[in-house]
């Protein structure tokens, strides 16, 4: 793991002429205990993944799944991470959701307008993280950025929290019914404490890099009463399918300051074993209508391909473009139809791929 700090506004300020933001949209993160063993779990499950996959939900939420070590024998994805969170939270039974630390209460109990509410509220954090995945050495690598709008305090315990999910499994189906199960948490990277962030100045970013190799062989333990041992095997169905969610919470309140789904493999952990696009630029950035992005390759590179994503991940737009050789080209992208926020230009050839942040901002 590592742990950078760096100073954000001073030099944006000078470059722009814009005043840093004192607060942005808050991502609410729904974190669920339930069981396969928990007849009442089925139906929670099955209420919050209407309210999830709701359209105008969209984009508006993390979630992560705690399987739990109860009633009976528990659900044989039960992890002793997940137990200490139930602990955490001092939660006495299942089914159980908190709302960015508060809530409190049974998922069924969660409507629209509760979601609303969640989703109006502000935060002084904002987040960027990437994530990409080798399926050979099991290894998942993690990019997070945390930056301040306001000043934040050290006291009470600020830290940031990373854990890797199945986004749907299938072997751990017991007795309640259940057949599938989302958003399933697998292993927090470092680990349960998550990273102490410490005080954060106005303006402050903090970089943070981690890492979690998943040892062994997939083992699917009988039950909750031998939990999976992270240092011997893993209880991951698929790697494709691993997701990541990342949140910034002071322990001492509990209180979750902001949430995001990590974006998959575009960031500068990704890298090039060719230099196969040797410029990569966007002007004006931030931008309101209109932005160009100015690029160049090597003669071989072949295609090129131009993506920009969403902060979530989503693919707004994609096209591919003929390569002509090492000429400098040029792409408009129409930005007056897009919402205020940070995106992602995506340049990939045969060879290698670079990304560009882009903010938008009418």
């Amino acid at each position: 793991m590592s742990f950078k700090k760096t100073l954000l506004f001073g030099a944006a300020i000078l470059a722009t002429g814009l005043v840093s933001a004192q607060t942005t949209t808050r991502t609410p993160f729904y974190e669920s205990f339930t069981s396969s063993t928990c007849p009442p779990c089925l139906g929670g499950n099955i209420h919050l993944e209407g309210l999830f996959t709701a359209p105008e939900n969209e984009g508006t939420f993390t979630s992560l799944k705690y399987q739990m070590s109860w009633p009976g024998t528990g659900d044989p994805y039960f992890t002793a991470e997940g137990g200490s969170r139930r602990s955490f939270y001092g939660i006495g039974g299942v089914p159980h959701l908190e709302i960015d630390g508060g809530f409190d209460s049974s998922p069924t109990s969660l409507d629209q307008d509760g979601m609303d509410a969640a989703a109006a509220v502000e935060s002084p954090v904002e987040l960027e993280a990437f994530f990409q995945v080798n399926e050979v050495t099991q290894t998942v690598t993690i990019q997070v950025d945390v930056t301040a709008l306001q000043e934040l305090e050290s006291s009470g315990g600020l830290f940031l929290h990373c854990a890797i999910f199945e986004k749907l499994t299938t072997e751990n189906v017991k007795t309640n019914g259940e057949t599938e199960f989302e958003h399933v948490m697998k292993k927090m990277v470092p680990g349960l404490g998550g990273t102490y962030l410490g005080g954060l100045d106005e303006g402050e970013i903090v970089t943070i890099d981690l890492e979690h190799v998943f040892a062994g062989d997939y083992v699917l333990p009988p039950d909750a009463t031998d939990p999976i041992d992270h240092d011997d095997d893993h209880s991951v169905e698929e790697f494709s399918d691993l997701g990541v969610v990342v949140w910034v919470q002071r322990s001492s309140t509990r209180e979750v300051y902001q949430s995001a789904y990590a974006t998959a493999g575009m960031s500068s952990i990704e890298t090039n074993t060719i230099e196969a696009i040797t410029q990569l630029s966007i002007y004006p950035n931030p931008t309101s209508d209109m932005a160009l992005v100015t690029y160049s390759t090597i003669a071989d590179a072949g295609n090129v391909t131009i993506a920009i994503y969403d902060n979530a991940g989503k693919l707004i737009k994609e096209e591919l473009i003929a390569n002509i050789g090492t000429e400098t080209m040029t792409y408009n992208i129409d930005t007056e139809n897009l919402d205020n926020g940070m995106y992602f230009v995506t340049l990939t050839t045969e060879q290698g791929k670079k990304t560009e942040k882009l903010s938008v901002m009418h």
